[in-house]
């Protein structure tokens, strides 16, 4: 038998291996797209809360003339219900965008010079232990961080020594610049491109909640007293709707203040769980730079730019670490942080 014959009357290429095969990789194709449906899941639940929550305070307790404020004033009750509603609508906005920009945001792609070429990556696959020859190639690149066992940051799966800060997410596939989690809320990693469009929705969620929550106090005492004769499921929707504000602004809050203290400290979630390793070992102020600069590299220098959802002026991509003498590389990370923000 030739060559050919031989391949080709493996059990594989057989009929019935055929169809098997056909039909794993049909299951396959199908969990696939039914996982990115679920995904999709957390994003259309809180969509379906956020509509729910303006429909209730906008044309259930302002439009509607059912709770006028206050009572016996119809001017002035119309008068407060438009503003109230302006100021809603005004924050809604904000907290749109920066929730829309949050979840379709493209991530960066990893600049070309930490990628490894096809013979490169030939020669790796080729070694027993690859380390020695990962150290060559990352010799000139600013690279700081290290792995736990002291090994050049490496992925298999993207063929690329990996930035400082950089991660690999196993539900996006790929790798993500400044890596901070993947948050199935957004279905997106939350990184380098996004990260300040994160931390606004979280803080006009607070914001929008606690203005409901203050400016509805009243309408839903007088409810939870008797003094509003509405049908029941009015009533229900405005308790309902307090307390549900009332607890997304508790715990939004708690996650904002612990976002801003890792803006101000320089870090991520991943690096607040497990230090940055140097060849110096662990240094957990690797990538400080003191509060107003490390403020800036996430919502840029420009004070009127940093609490709108747009993208900052100044941003650096690597927010590589303090520039220290025992590293041959770090003056050339300026470059590579530049080439970034193009």
């Amino acid at each position: 038998l030739t060559c050919t014959q031989m391949y080709r009357s493996h059990s594989y290429y057989r009929p019935g291996w055929r169809a098997m095969a056909g039909l794993l990789t049909a299951c396959k194709r199908t969990c696939v797209c039914c996982f990115k449906v679920v995904q999709w899941i957390p994003v259309v639940f809180v969509s379906a809360v956020i509509i729910w929550g303006y429909y209730v305070y906008v044309f259930e307790m302002n439009i509607s003339g059912k709770f006028p404020k206050p009572p016996g004033s119809p001017h002035l009750s119309i008068f407060i219900s438009a503003m109230l509603i302006l100021m809603a609508h005004l924050l809604l906005i904000l907290q749109l965008v920066s929730y829309i920009r949050t979840i379709f945001t493209k991530h960066r792609e990893i600049p070309d010079q930490f990628c490894l070429t096809d013979e490169q990556v030939e020669t790796l696959e080729e070694l027993i232990d690859g380390q020695a020859f990962l150290r060559e190639v990352a010799a000139n690149l600013p690279v700081h961080t290290l792995t736990k066992n002291g090994c050049v940051r490496y992925c298999d799966t993207c063929e690329v020594v990996k930035p400082d800060r950089c991660h690999h997410c196993s539900v996006c596939g790929r790798c993500i610049l400044k890596m901070d989690h993947h948050c199935p809320w957004v279905n997106n990693c939350v990184g380098y491109s996004n990260y300040k469009f994160f931390v606004l929705f979280l803080f006009y969620t607070v914001v929008l909640c606690l203005f409901i929550c203050i400016t509805g106090l009243y309408d839903v005492i007088r409810v939870w007293s008797g003094k509003v004769k509405q049908d029941m499921a009015l009533k229900f929707n405005v308790i309902f709707c307090f307390f549900v504000c009332a607890c997304f602004a508790l715990s939004t809050g708690i996650l904002l203040c612990f976002h801003l203290y890792l803006v101000m400290t320089n870090k991520s979630t991943i690096e607040n769980m497990g230090h940055p390793i140097t060849a110096d070992g662990v240094d957990r102020k690797l990538f400080y730079l003191g509060v107003k600069k490390n403020l800036q590299q996430v919502f840029g220098r420009d004070c009127l730019w940093a609490l709108l959802p747009v993208c900052s002026r100044y941003r650096v991509a690597m927010q590589g670490p303090r520039l220290v003498p025992r590293l041959s590389s770090s003056l050339s990370s300026l470059a590579v942080q530049k080439k970034c923000c193009k």
